[in-house]
């Protein structure tokens, strides 16, 4: 559940911003082709990662609680949290998690498209 959610929305956040820069970019430039554009995968893998960290980052902070001996359950750290912090205690540290994971998504993204697009080129 803790991964399940924030990967599907990761991949989905992907294709959709991946799908729609790709259209910007074809009524923008007037061309045939975005296909060479590194922008895309970048921004898009940035996109994804923002995303899915901002659905599943709750769920990870309490799992990391729990781990770590401060947690009395799921439903007694959310509300333990909740208590100390209010709602946006549920995001502390959310800043630096997305410091990693946008650059890191964004080059991942990168890689797997160019690496896809060499091994399909004839």
């Amino acid at each position: 559940m803790r991964d399940g959610i924030p990967h599907g929305v990761w991949f989905a956040s992907y294709e959709y911003a991946k799908t729609e820069l790709t259209c910007y970019r074809l009524r923008e430039k007037e061309s045939k082709t975005a296909e060479d554009d590194i922008a895309i995968p970048m921004i898009s893998g940035a996109f994804a990662a923002t995303t899915a960290w901002v659905v599943g980052y709750p769920a990870d902070l309490i799992k990391t609680r729990i781990q770590a001996g401060s947690g009395n359950g799921i439903m007694g750290t959310t509300r333990d949290i909740i208590n100390e912090s209010g709602w946006r205690g549920l995001y502390n540290g959310l800043t630096l998690k997305l410091l990693r994971a946008v650059p890191a998504s964004a080059i991942g993204f990168l890689t797997y498209e160019s690496v896809a697009k060499t091994l399909t080129s004839d």
